[in-house]
């Protein structure tokens, strides 16, 4: 650290203060001051080293993004099959990926269709195949019991 208070922290001051006076950090409260605090962010994160300072600041405007979105943005719950759905979109996968899981393409079809359900192996299947939990494929918060887990004796 400087005696002359140009570094405090282990980043210069002055540095600091000028990223401050671009885009003060303030506690988010619309959709516009959202944007372009994400904007602020990505324009530091393209650069292809940051500063302390500038390190600093993205992680001060990081975590007030994160408040925003922890506080606005809901997150469905998405289980079962619409979890199979999506991650197959997500991974540019299609339905005949599944038919090692599924035996036939016919039989991932009526699964994906909600024709047939889920049965227990092809939850613990799907979940070593996608790299996710089984607990994914239940709804969040159910009471009901996986076909994985173990059953209990009365």
């Amino acid at each position: 650290m400087k005696v002359a208070g140009r570094t405090i922290l282990g980043f210069d001051r002055d540095e600091y203060v000028g990223l401050l006076e671009a885009l003060p950090p303030v506690k988010i409260r619309t959709d516009g001051q959202a944007a372009a605090t994400e904007r602020q962010i990505e324009v530091l994160l393209a650069r292809p080293e940051l500063t302390e300072a500038e390190r600093a600041y993205v992680d001060l405007l990081s975590d007030l993004l994160a408040d925003w979105e922890d506080a606005t943005v809901e997150i469905p719950d998405v289980h079962g099959v619409e979890l199979v759905r999506a991650l197959l979109e997500e991974r540019g996968l299609r339905q005949k990926d599944l038919v090692g899981i599924f035996a036939t393409e016919s039989v991932a079809s009526e699964v994906l269709a909600g024709r047939r359900e889920l049965t227990g192996k092809h939850i613990e299947e799907l979940a070593r195949f996608f790299k996710v939990s089984p607990a994914a494929f239940f709804p969040s918060g159910s009471s009901l019991r996986s076909p994985l887990a173990p059953s209990r004796s009365p």
